[in-house]
């Protein structure tokens, strides 16, 4: 995808989070995207992790093993990487993203003397997962080049065609128009045609999820206090103590029943705050289906469009 904040591999892990803002106030989260990832150690259905603010430290380290061999002698190469120490973590985890290259997680200081073998182990992926990341790296820049001509939303069942006109020297606009219209008014050479189509995503997105979101409460008697929309990279959507629900507009591109899996999971959050068994009951009881449904969300947060990261 273009500039993700995580790349996505075949056995890529979307995990269910619970996590702490800036703030320190709690709140339960759902990833948007699926880091390249293998973990090590304890495994369950659903895991709990802390959000990137909260590690007790982050270092860059590098190390030296193997890597290919030539003429039977093997070549040393050097691997870059950042540790972040992740308290909350049950296991030591191997991510790639644009962000940070390589990261290492690990739930101690203690794990930190397990890296150069995990390391060495999962060299093969390792190297794939950073090929994988640059090849769709020149992928997005192509594809950013010129703005779409036609935006899909499944998840309200519209098609919108954009027609572009290249202006120079005046203000950028982007003007919706009947029968799904949007007329696109900007220097095409210029990037700022993708921060008009964020905008209006989110407004869409604002628009439909609000209604969605009531109509959801009301059949579930599932409460919240109110409702924000915005384009994130890591979260779908989030849910506060306070019962505030936050909701990414990307949603837009998945399919009707993905965005309503979303949504009431979410809405389930506003009763636990946490992915416990009492959590995924409660999900259950709504959405006998929701584990077919988190695959598909796996799948759908591969092709969504770069210019809505």
């Amino acid at each position: 995808m273009g500039k993700p904040d995580q790349l996505f591999l075949p056995f890529a892990q979307v995990s269910a989070s619970a996590s702490y803002g800036a703030t320190g106030s709690a709140s339960a989260s759902y990833g948007a995207t699926g880091s390249a990832s293998a973990s090590y150690g304890a495994t369950g259905s659903a895991s709990a992790s802390h959000g990137a603010t909260g590690h007790a430290f982050v270092e860059t380290s590098s190390f030296v093993g193997p890597s290919r061999t030539m003429a039977d002698e093997t070549v040393p190469q050097a691997l870059k990487y950042r540790v972040r120490e992740n308290r909350r973590a049950k296991r030591i985890i191997l991510r790639v993203t644009v962000t940070h290259g390589l990261e290492v997680v690990i739930p101690s200081a203690a794990a930190r003397r397990q890296i150069p073998e995990v390391l060495a182990k999962n060299r093969a992926w390792i190297e794939h997962a950073l090929k994988k990341l640059c090849d769709e790296q020149v992928v997005a820049r192509r594809e950013l080049q010129t703005p779409p001509t036609m935006i899909a939303l499944p998840a309200v069942a519209e098609t919108w065609t954009i027609t572009r006109e290249h202006v120079v020297g005046a203000r950028p606009r982007l003007e919706e128009r009947a029968h799904q219209h949007l007329h696109l008014c900007t220097d095409l050479r210029d990037s700022g045609w993708q921060t008009l189509l964020r905008t209006w995503l989110i407004t869409r997105a604002q628009k439909a999820f609000s209604a969605w979101l009531k109509q959801l409460s009301e059949r579930t008697q599932l409460g919240y206090a109110r409702i924000t929309v915005r384009v994130q990279r890591t979260r779908w959507g989030s849910c506060s103590r306070n019962g505030n629900i936050s909701l990414n507009a990307r949603l837009l591109f998945v399919a009707p029943e993905i965005a309503t899996y979303v949504l009431l999971h979410e809405l389930c959050h506003t009763q636990e705050l946490n992915h416990s068994i009492r959590f995924w009951r409660l999900v259950e009881r709504f959405e006998p289906n929701w584990r077919k449904l988190d695959r598909a969300l796996t799948e759908a947060s591969r092709t969504l469009p770069r210019w809505a990261m």
